[in-house]
């Protein structure tokens, strides 16, 4: 025998389901949510990253880039925000490895640069050496004034043998590549440098450690001559 719902049954039955379809639609947004804010943090690390790919040397200088650095205190000393997190994870895995790390540069400003600079001049010419020479020599082992990726805040220097041998294995892997190999004095500009590290982000520094290649190199094969980012 059929009964026919009363209205009062089918109105219990339609409270008893908006709670359901409250519950169903949360998780949606929130899924949806979640979503989205795994696009904008891909977009994000790829903004960032297409952002430190600016190349300083002695033809390209700090200012012709238009780099701004937005700095963060890491260890005590001062870097760009977009490689600030990596460089706290690469330090705490070295110190836990057992490896101790120090960064004795970092961020330098202008006038500092131009210290240091002047400063190497007087020591070579104090060495015996020709102002010629000598500030030939410091062009190779400080960098010019605007020519420093110190300047940028995507540079640092490491302390001791067993930290940069630690670096050269495995800097890459935080995004940040050797950046004055040995040999590679005529494509860098630069005379070799162990301490030297360069923050180019997590994707570059893979491939420029897999290719065994400068950041010089590296940016030629992948950028516009108008030092835009090709991204394929």
């Amino acid at each position: 025998m059929h009964f026919k719902e009363s209205e009062g049954e089918r109105a219990t039955q339609k409270r008893q389901l908006r709670p359901s379809v409250k519950i169903i639609a949360a998780v949606l947004v929130l899924l949806l949510l979640t979503a989205a804010g795994f696009r904008l943090h891909a977009w994000m690390e790829q903004r960032d990253e297409a952002r430190v790919m600016v190349l300083v040397n002695p033809w390209n200088d700090v200012d012709k880039s238009g780099f701004v650095p937005k700095l963060k205190t890491v260890d005590g000393v001062q870097v760009d925000q977009s490689c600030a997190g990596e460089l706290s994870r690469l330090l705490a895995d070295c110190r836990e490895s057992g490896c101790s790390i120090t960064i004795t540069a970092a961020y330098r400003g202008r006038e500092e640069q131009l210290m240091l600079f002047n400063n190497e001049v007087n020591r070579q010419m104090l060495a015996g050496r020709s102002a010629d020479t000598a500030y030939t020599i410091a062009e190779q082992r400080v960098g010019t004034p605007g020519t420093s990726e110190h300047e940028l805040g995507l540079a640092i220097d490491v302390q001791g043998a067993a930290a940069q041998t630690w670096m050269k294995e495995n800097g890459w892997r935080y995004g940040f590549i050797l950046r004055y190999p040995q040999g590679a004095e005529a494509i860098t500009g630069r005379s070799a440098d162990a301490a030297h590290y360069r923050y180019v982000g997590l994707s570059a520094a893979e491939q420029i450690y897999t290719l065994e290649i400068t950041f010089e190199e590296y940016t030629g094969m992948f950028f516009t001559q108008e030092a835009e980012i090709i991204f394929q």
